[in-house]
């Protein structure tokens, strides 16, 4: 059977993976079995700005091993950059503008327009889950790092209660600070952890996990964000049918009103894409 190829979008020239979450379980099941290490990282819209102003982001997701897209903004960018507009100026962004409402008011009304080039989106905080049912199938253990105290021992009582022979090796709350990093390396190795769940937020984690997954021994390694605190009960995630839709950003807006200025990256994100289109030939 042939191997599965990584098939990226460039969008802005960060890289995101047009798997579905099937074909990335399979990609990593396949990296796993030749003992290639796999660092996954997953990307919103606030990410994804984060890396077109920041040189050492966009590097480190050049690096990874697979980067999912973890919202509608990043479905919504991959959609809007693969339509076809005039040559013209003038129709160009004429068109380029009634694209843009209609795509945008498709996020609501038609969700499956954006499903492609990306097929789905793949959130942390359901890929904790797939990757879990995976490390017990394939009788690998998992490890949980950060979050808040008790927090990670929380998470591991749950997914543990809810997928049978799952293996736990450990969990430790940690921090992402560089000077900590030799201790925390060698708790995971020593406890021979095979999936490691880092949640130090976005980028930390993933940082961290750039700098440190080899050393860790670990084969797959993901940030997951708040992930922990979902799992754990501290926070309530959107409901089923806002995260289907695409609105769970404002789900966390309407309940962390806080996070007004991160979620400025939406609409922003949006206009880069949309500039970036009409500029390009």
């Amino acid at each position: 059977m042939m191997s599965l190829k990584r098939k990226k979008v460039n969008i802005l020239g960060v890289p995101i993976d047009s798997f579905t979450r099937e074909q990335s379980l399979k990609f990593i099941e396949e990296k796993v079995a030749s003992e290639k290490i796999v660092f996954i990282a997953t990307i919103n819209a606030e990410f994804l700005f984060r890396a077109l102003s920041d040189p050492a982001v966009l590097g480190m997701l050049k690096k990874s091993s697979l980067n999912f897209a973890d919202g509608v903004g990043i479905l919504w960018s991959a959609k809007f950059l693969s339509l076809t507009l005039p040559e013209k100026k003038f129709w160009r962004c004429f068109i380029g503008f009634i694209k843009l409402i209609s795509s945008l008011v498709a996020i609501i009304l038609c969700p499956r327009y954006l499903k492609k080039p990306i097929p789905e989106k793949i959130s942390g905080s359901d890929f904790i889950w797939d990757l879990s049912r995976l490390a017990a199938k394939n009788n690998l253990s998992i490890f949980l790092l950060g979050g808040e105290p008790t927090v990670p021992e929380q998470v591991a009582l749950k997914l543990q209660t809810d997928i049978y022979n799952l293996r736990v090796a450990g969990t430790y709350e940690g921090t992402p600070r560089i000077e900590d990093e030799g201790r925390i390396t060698s708790i995971i190795k020593k406890n021979g952890a095979d999936v490691l769940f880092v949640a130090y937020g976005v980028p930390a984690e993933e940082f961290w996990l750039e700098r440190n997954l080899r050393k860790t021994g670990a084969m797959i390694g993901i940030g997951v964000g708040g992930t922990f605190n979902f799992l754990a009960g501290r926070r309530r995630r959107a409901p089923k049918f806002l995260q289907t839709i695409g609105l769970e950003w404002l789900w966390r807006l309407i309940i962390e009103p806080r996070r007004f200025r991160r979620q400025l990256a939406l609409p922003k994100l949006v206009w880069r894409v949309f500039i970036s289109k009409i500029k390009s030939s």
